[in-house]
């Protein structure tokens, strides 16, 4: 199975879209995919991520499905200084866990939830975790799917996907809006596999389309 997740393109937070520049960047993503196989797509219930997943829909005829889950939150976004605590275990059994990446309990319920519901998921997907792997529950799994979501969320999701503690990746992990992330979720000969980051960020089709890169 091959993930993209994608950051929502240009937007206009006072609307709940995007913006004409949006757009233009969402078409360009449109044809991008125009000729990369894709089997679903899902998208965050909010505006400008819904739009940017319309134009991929439109050229794909997929109809997407909202994953209320990967609605952007401020609880992905903390504010940090070097005086900042973040400590987090590691183990291959048990993953990443006992965390406290500049936080406090008031976000640790959305982080929460979000990983409880990222295991669900990919579960339904046919990938169970179980610790920092995944047993697969389904052979030869050719699904691709597209995941439009937030840069915030994004970047939690990918640092959980990588093994991290999810709000040290949003403080090292930048997305572009449109960017596109991709993952592989691939088969061995014993069950397990671990998610294997092929691309970060990429924008490829905002360089062919000549567009401006957006740091916004």
């Amino acid at each position: 199975m091959i993930l993209y997740i994608i950051r929502h393109a240009d937007p206009d937070y006072a609307n709940n879209t995007i913006t004409p520049f949006g757009r233009e960047e969402a078409m360009a993503l449109a044809e991008w995919f125009r000729d990369i196989k894709l089997d679903r797509i899902y998208t965050s219930p909010l505006g400008r991520a819904v739009e940017t997943a319309s134009y991929t829909a439109e050229a794909k005829d997929i109809r997407p499905e909202i994953l209320p889950w990967t609605q952007e939150s401020m609880a992905y976004m903390p504010k940090y200084s070097p005086s900042c605590k973040c400590d987090y275990s590691f183990s291959t059994d048990k993953g990443v866990y006992g965390f406290n990446d500049f936080t406090g309990t008031d976000r640790m319920e959305t982080v929460e939830k979000m990983i409880r519901s990222s295991d669900d998921f990919f579960e339904q997907l046919g990938y169970r975790r179980e610790g920092a792997f995944y047993k697969v529950l389904k052979e030869e799994n050719d699904l691709r799917i597209a995941v439009f979501c937030h840069g915030g969320f994004g970047a939690a999701w990918i640092g959980h996907l990588l093994g991290m503690a999810p709000g040290l990746a949003f403080r090292r992990i930048n997305l572009t809006t449109t960017s596109v992330t991709t993952f592989v979720f691939g088969n061995s000969p014993d069950g397990y596999i671990l998610p294997r980051l092929h691309r970060l960020g990429e924008i490829c089709h905002i360089r062919s389309a000549g567009l401006r890169i957006n740091d916004r």
